[in-house]
């Protein structure tokens, strides 16, 4: 629920493990001195990125040569060619956060959190200008989205702007997950029942 129509800005966002700046889209609104935004992270070509850094990486090592054994590979190779890509898909939520927490000068709530019970984390800071930021970050189908209210110090919180977050399916239809046991949606894994 943006306060006003947000403005539109096409950038990049830096993944964690530096393989090129993401595609990524920024949603702006102010209301009075409240400031709002939602960042939209494209992960879908993560995995691609890895594999083409990954081939450099053995071809660099000369670990690509035809006759080698795996031994001879693993020996060129060591530890510098690892794939990362688990590693940054599945910690794309944590990155955001802590990206979120280093630039804060206090941080008042760090939790883990849901909307239409669909995974993510919860974190409210105060930033150095000591104005406030609401913050929630979900991963969905490989998407990171990064929702952030920030009022001045003493202005009511903005909780309500975090909890406005729907995720629609291929058909522009609200997306709501049930609980199954301790189950939820987690980017990656088996989806729980609609």
């Amino acid at each position: 629920n943006m306060p006003a129509q947000p403005k539109v800005e096409q950038t990049t966002y830096p993944d964690e493990y530096r393989l090129a700046p993401l595609p990524a889209r920024v949603y702006t609104a102010d209301q009075g001195r409240n400031h709002y935004k939602v960042t939209v992270v494209d992960y879908r070509d993560v995995p691609k990125m890895h594999a083409s850094r990954n081939a450099q990486c053995i071809k660099e090592a000369g670990a690509d040569k035809p006759g080698l054994t795996p031994q001879q590979r693993r020996d060129l190779i060591g530890d510098a060619c690892q794939d990362e890509t688990v590693k940054d898909v599945r910690g794309a939520m944590m990155w955001a956060t802590w990206n979120i927490i280093e630039r804060a000068t206090k941080v008042t709530h760090l939790a883990h959190y849901n909307v239409d019970v669909i995974e993510g984390h919860e974190v409210h800071v105060i930033n150095p200008d000591e104005s406030r930021t609401y913050a929630a970050i979900h991963m969905y189908e490989n998407r990171l989205y990064i929702v952030e209210a920030t009022v001045p110090k003493n202005a009511p919180a903005a909780n309500w702007f975090q909890i406005s977050l729907r995720m629609l399916d291929e058909n522009y239809k609200p997306v709501r997950y049930q609980y199954s046991g301790l189950m939820m949606y987690s980017n990656g894994y088996p989806k729980p029942p609609l």
